[in-house]
C-alpha cells in the first residue's frame, strides 16, 4: 500500500516576510499597559464629571418638581 501523505521534511516552505516587530499604539512611547488604563480610566472620569457638573441644574430642578407633586425623599405613607 503507498502513502497518500508526502513526508513533511520534503515539503517546501514559503518564506515568510519579516516585517519587523508588531507595533501597538504605546509602541515607543514607554507607557506600560497598567498606565494607558489609569490614563483612560482619568479621562473617563473626567468626561462622567463634566456631564454631571453640567446636568446639575436640571437635576435641580426636577427634584423641587418630584417635592411639589409629592414624591419626597423616603418611604412615607401618603395621606
Amino acid at each position: 500500500m503507498q502513502k497518500c501523505a508526502r513526508p513533511t521534511s520534503r515539503m517546501r516552505r514559503r518564506p515568510m516576510r519579516r516585517t519587523g516587530q508588531m507595533k501597538g499604539l504605546t509602541a515607543g512611547t514607554g507607557m506600560t499597559g497598567k498606565q494607558v488604563l489609569m490614563t483612560e480610566l482619568a479621562v473617563v472620569g473626567g468626561l462622567v464629571l463634566a456631564l454631571l457638573i453640567r446636568e446639575m441644574p436640571g437635576l435641580v430642578r426636577e427634584i423641587r418638581i418630584w417635592r411639589m407633586v409629592g414624591f419626597g425623599s423616603g418611604p412615607r405613607r401618603r395621606r
